[in-house]
């Protein structure tokens, strides 16, 4: 019995002695004992994927819960854009262009499907107006016939020039817009057909075609001498040339550079017309038509030469 008992404490003391022998060496050697981390890595990354998907849970039940209050509150759609939701408007037309005070007309004609509505402004002030000598077409609103013209001026007190935007409406379809200085075109104007697409665009400076050739007399540039039509690169459209005093001198259309239709020539001073002579060339660059001199008359106006050559 004795012996028993000493047996089983010495097998005792042996296994507590063992595991500790083991452990101080595990620590005296210069090798770290390799570690296992798979177990943790993947518990961790376990534990983060849960804590994702409980968040996730919660938070889909928030919104839930979150809009069946607002449903039951009468709110809806909150937070989202609704398709029907206004516009930004857009900036009110000002008052002035190019640092003269306008005011706004609307003129309306026609009827029916040609029904017309132009949407304009005017120089607000007549002391304002500083119509341009070489200026050939005015465009200016008449009241009497409610709408934009671009005949004579006849009666200066009620001819209302035109001066900043302009749009026109042929039933409800924007068919033409741009911008007046002074009663000329000025910068881009353009002309839509009926299915709004664009038809033609062109761009002026202050009534001339804004490349056009322009010769002076003076160093100021005040004094026009000439007008070149120049239109994307080419030589079309309305010759003018003045004498000093800013009268016309002679006036006529080109077709690349080709003097077409009807051309003519001016007197710088004259009584009863300044007309000189007017000459008949042909329709288009292509026509070899013999250029006709119709008439000539001097400077009273008294006729010199007529052709018998009719003309349309």
């Amino acid at each position: 019995m004795i012996k028993s008992n000493l047996f089983l404490g010495l097998s005792l003391l042996l296994l507590g002695y063992i595991p500790g022998l083991a452990q101080n060496s595990a620590l005296q050697t210069s090798k770290k004992p390799p570690i296992d981390s798979t177990k943790r890595d993947k518990g961790t990354l376990q534990s983060i994927s849960d804590a994702v998907g409980k968040g996730k849970d919660e938070s889909a039940n928030w919104k839930k819960e979150s809009k069946a209050i607002l449903s039951e509150l009468g709110i809806q759609n909150i937070g989202s854009k609704s398709k029907n939701s206004p516009k930004k408007k857009k900036a009110e037309i000002k008052d002035e262009y190019e640092g003269v005070k306008t005011e706004r007309r609307i003129g309306t004609y026609g009827s029916g499907n040609r029904a017309t509505v132009e949407e304009l402004n005017v120089v607000k002030y007549i002391e304002d107006e500083a119509v341009s000598p070489y200026s050939q077409e005015i465009w200016w609103y008449d009241p009497a016939q409610s709408r934009v013209v671009n005949s004579p001026i006849k009666d200066s007190k009620n001819a209302q020039i035109c001066h900043g935007p302009y749009r026109k409406f042929v039933h409800e379809n924007l068919v033409e817009e741009g911008h007046f200085y002074m009663g000329v075109k000025d910068g881009r104007w353009e002309n839509y057909g009926q299915e709004f697409e664009l038809e033609n665009k062109q761009y002026y400076k202050k009534g001339f075609p804004a490349e056009s050739i322009i010769s002076y007399y003076d160093k100021e540039q005040k004094k026009i001498k000439e007008v070149v039509p120049k239109v994307y690169g080419k030589i079309v459209g309305q010759f003018l040339s003045f004498y000093p005093n800013g009268l016309l001198k002679e006036e006529g259309k080109l077709d690349d550079s080709v003097k077409v239709g009807r051309w003519r020539e001016y007197h710088e001073k004259g009584s009863g017309g300044r007309l000189k002579k007017e000459w008949r060339y042909g329709k288009d660059k292509f026509d070899t038509f013999v250029p006709v001199l119709v008439q000539e008359r001097d400077n009273q106006a008294k006729i010199i030469f007529q052709s018998t050559q009719k003309f349309d």
